[in-house]
């Protein structure tokens, strides 16, 4: 997972997958109009889904969304699911970061939380040494240097 964004959006109601899939698209920043069509993103999303259960991984090549779309652009797209943590790359193949969604943000909030714990340790590390460096200006200051 390269960045993650996560955006606060309203949930659809929970008996539409398929709102559902929009709405996670959605939220992890890889819509911009969620009023639209489906987004590439939510065609490939929801060939990794079925794969998934299937236990399958996918390559570029298993992935027809349209005829006349480029292989370059449908790799784009297939890196956004990889830098959003959603998908994984093997090789020449991708899979589903999990077997269902429910444990792929469970394993990006894995991610993130690790992620923010570093920080965290940063941000301490930081103010230490903020504290000590105005703690020996202090003193030298009432050493009239």
């Amino acid at each position: 997972m390269e960045s993650i964004t996560i955006r606060s959006v309203e949930k659809p109601d929970y008996n539409d997958p398929k709102a559902l899939l929009k709405w996670f698209c959605t939220t992890f920043g890889l819509i911009e109009n969620p009023e639209g069509k489906d987004s590439v993103e939510e065609q490939i999303l929801v060939r990794f889904i079925y794969a998934a259960r299937q236990n399958r991984n996918l390559s570029v090549s298993d992935l027809k969304i349209s005829p006349k779309m480029p292989r370059s652009t449908l790799i784009y797209h297939l890196n956004r699911l990889v830098d959003a943590g959603i998908i994984s790359k093997k090789g020449h193949t991708y899979k589903l970061r999990a077997n269902d969604i429910s444990r792929v943000v469970e394993e990006i909030n894995y991610d993130v939380s690790r992620e923010f714990m570093r920080i965290l340790d940063t941000a301490k590390e930081f103010d230490r040494l903020i504290e000590g460096s105005l703690s020996d200006t202090k003193a030298l200051r009432n050493k009239g240097v």
